[in-house]
């Protein structure tokens, strides 16, 4: 990026003409402060100090005041000649944004940069890569989706044509889910294989303690292994429950 582009001003400035001695309001500071002269940047400014004081200042007021609610903080410094610690002290006093239109602007033409277009798509790329997916399933998995974001996605598919293809690939989702018993534990906690044994091999109760699940899941992952219960079936006669 070049220092044209870099320092480019969104408004057009002017030096305000005022005769030293007069008595100005200085929006930074929140006081009055007396005008001894004009700076030497590029858009010289007044120059002001307050009565008993002798430290001196740029008057943000006017046209500077402006600026710096709307330039970047760059743009500032180099039009107006300060240092990086006066434009954030100025922001500070006037209750002006991190990303005001002019550090936005900036920011947008850093990405445009080379460097910024290849670490972008260095991250993309590492985003993508099959050990970032699964750590990223692993944190996400069991794990309610937030009210708002399923209202969102209500609302994203709502009159949504789904195609064959992609009918096929939910019904298979679904079906994957079903067998890792996603649905049978309240937070989708899939069973694992030592659980399963678990579950075969020991009784109800005995299972639901070690696997710290309640015996209504414990008594639903057996209807999915196809492991008698001990309950009656719906033809009146009990089945045996194994374990016992």
């Amino acid at each position: 990026m070049k220092d044209a582009d870099r320092f480019r001003l969104l408004g057009r400035y002017r030096t305000p003409r005022v005769r030293v001695g007069t008595v100005l309001s200085c929006e930074a500071r929140d006081c009055e402060v007396i005008v001894v002269g004009y700076s030497d940047g590029k858009i010289p400014w007044p120059v002001g100090r307050r009565k008993g004081s002798g430290s001196r200042g740029l008057i943000v007021f006017g046209g500077l005041a402006k600026a710096v609610g709307r330039e970047s903080a760059q743009a500032v410094r180099h039009w107006w000649g300060v240092g990086r610690s006066s434009v954030w002290r100025w922001r500070m006093a006037l209750g002006v944004e991190l990303a005001n239109p002019g550090t936005h602007r900036l920011r947008s033409d850093y990405t445009r940069e080379p460097w910024a277009v290849k670490a972008l798509r260095k991250g993309t790329q590492a985003a993508r890569s099959p050990e970032t997916r699964r750590k990223m399933g692993e944190a996400a998995r069991g794990k309610p989706r937030p009210e708002h974001v399923r209202e969102a996605v209500g609302r994203a598919n709502k009159r949504r044509k789904v195609g064959a293809a992609t009918r096929a690939r939910m019904s298979a989702a679904q079906r994957a889910r079903v067998a890792r018993g996603a649905y049978h534990y309240p937070t989708g906690k899939p069973w694992r294989k030592w659980e399963d044994e678990l579950v075969r091999k020991l009784p109800v109760a005995t299972a639901a303690k070690h696997t710290r699940r309640s015996l209504s899941n414990v008594y639903s992952r057996r209807g999915v292994l196809k492991v008698s219960d001990g309950r009656p079936s719906q033809d009146g006669h009990w089945s045996v429950e194994c374990g016992k």
